[in-house]
This record gives C-alpha cells, structure tokens and sequence, in this order.
C-alpha cells in the first residue's frame, strides 16, 4: 500500500456521535489486544503521546520480543501495564513502569484498544471482509479512501481466498 496522508483514530465516543446501521453490528471487545509480552532481548515498544492525549505505539524495532508478537502494530493504544489502568498516567511514567517490569521480571503484561476508523470497518463488514481489518490498518488504511492505494500483492500476502479478492473488488474495482 502506498499512501502519504494519515488520519487520527476515532474513539468510542467519536462513533457514538455518527452512527450507522453496520455501527451497531460493531463487537467493541474485538478492538483489543493483550499480550503477556517475555523474553531476554530488548522489549521493543516505542511509545508516543498522540493529539488526544493517549499512548500508541510509535513504532516497532526490528529482531525484539515485539517484533515477534503477532497481532501488535503501530497506532495501538496502550490502557493497561500489569493489570494497572494506565489511560490518564503521563508517558515517562509509563515507560519507567514498563522499564521497571521488564528489568525486574523479563515480562510484562500490555492491553492495548486497537484503533477505530468507522469507514475502514463498515466497508469491510458490509462486503463480508472483516476478519481483514487488523490487516488494512496496518497497512495504514484509516478511511474508505486508502482503500485505492491496495494493491494485489497486499491482498495475497493477508492470505485472501480468491473469493474474498472478488468481494474486495466492491471496494476497490481496481484490484
């Protein structure tokens, strides 16, 4: 995928305000992920506040326990450390807290909200695509025009069945 321009993530609260009839078909506990991060290496994480005041992961380094971690990607939203509500702690706080964890213990525990881009989602539930989601954010999908910048190649690599591909066309007829 090949695209310049970015969006910020909607909250809860933001789809709230506009809802839609595939709104109310969204499984909110989907948009998570926890993982019980362990290993000798370095962690991995770089963490950055956004323009709504949340944690998300920035990036990713290459050949750390993070790197290995399927499922995590950048623009996560970090809420939970070790079982402790880390939404309104500043970021240098949670650094130490996670630098403390992983020194002490070589683990720690993260729960992330996965970021909510409504029009990502209803084009991909309304053409029985969901289970792609994750994937097209990470490709850095954040509203129904990134859809252009899909390329085939991005399809084959999410393991689409050639079915699935045909569905995508309803989104992008270019594929």
């Amino acid at each position: 995928m090949n695209k310049s321009k970015s969006l910020p993530s909607m909250t809860r609260d933001e789809l709230n305000i506009k809802r839609s009839s595939s709104y109310d078909k969204l499984d909110i506990d989907k948009f998570y992920f926890e993982e019980f991060f362990e290993g000798d290496g370095e962690l991995g994480i770089i963490f950055a506040t956004n323009k709504a005041g949340d944690i998300v992961v920035k990036n990713i380094l290459p050949r750390t326990v993070a790197a290995e971690t399927y499922g995590l990607y950048k623009s996560m939203i970090l809420i939970d450390i070790d079982n402790t509500d880390v939404t309104n702690m500043p970021l240098n706080k949670i650094e130490k807290k996670i630098e403390n964890s992983w020194h002490d213990n070589s683990r720690v525990y993260l729960k992330f909200r996965k970021p909510i881009y409504r029009e990502v989602y209803t084009r991909l539930l309304d053409n029985d695509l969901l289970e792609y989601y994750d994937n097209f954010v990470e490709l850095g999908a954040s509203s129904k025009e990134d859809f252009e910048f899909v390329e085939y190649g991005d399809l084959v690599k999410m393991n689409m069945k050639r079915e699935e591909i045909r569905r995508f066309r309803n989104i992008n007829p270019n594929i």
